[in-house]
């Protein structure tokens, strides 16, 4: 019981502070995460995809995941419901959604590198079902740790 308070707590207070910076941010994008975006955008136009759009909410969101996945490196959060309950808490509508995590990388192009060698994160990247994603790098004791979250915002006709 007092172990699931305290995951409660701590994912309270990572939400809040992640709201805090995104408010200090004005919705700026940081380079890592534009960096990113170009990196997989530039994967996606060579194989003649539309681009994906970057959402501030799911940046936010994404945030909030790097910094769990800090916690617990796995696509269970520490509370043990799946990444995507952060979406219907923030009253996110998707039609779908995915997200690639990775850890010890440096940068976009190393970090979307190995994404592009794993299938299913390949997959993701290269879908043609989703609309828009959500990126996030925080490091944090010399570990860096990279997430994207795929949705699909708009249905498909």
């Amino acid at each position: 019981m007092f172990r699931i308070i305290i995951n409660a707590l701590f994912i309270f207070i990572l939400s809040f502070t992640s709201l805090l910076y995104s408010q200090m941010n004005n919705g700026i994008i940081t380079n890592d995460v534009q960096e990113t975006l170009k990196v997989i955008n530039n994967i996606r136009e060579k194989e003649s995809l539309f681009l994906f759009e970057n959402d501030e909410s799911l940046n936010n969101i994404a945030d909030i995941r790097a910094k769990e996945l800090s916690i617990n490196f796995s696509h269970i959060r520490p509370n043990n419901t799946k990444y995507d309950e952060l979406l219907y808490q923030n009253r996110i509508r998707v039609f779908s959604s995915d997200e690639n995590i990775a850890y010890r990388f440096k940068n976009a192009e190393t970090v979307v590198s190995y994404w592009m060698n794993s299938d299913q994160y390949k997959l993701n990247i290269l879908s043609e079902k989703f609309t828009h994603i959500g990126i996030s790098h925080y490091a944090v004791n010399g570990e860096d740790f990279w997430v994207v979250i795929f949705v699909q915002l708009r249905r498909q006709n």
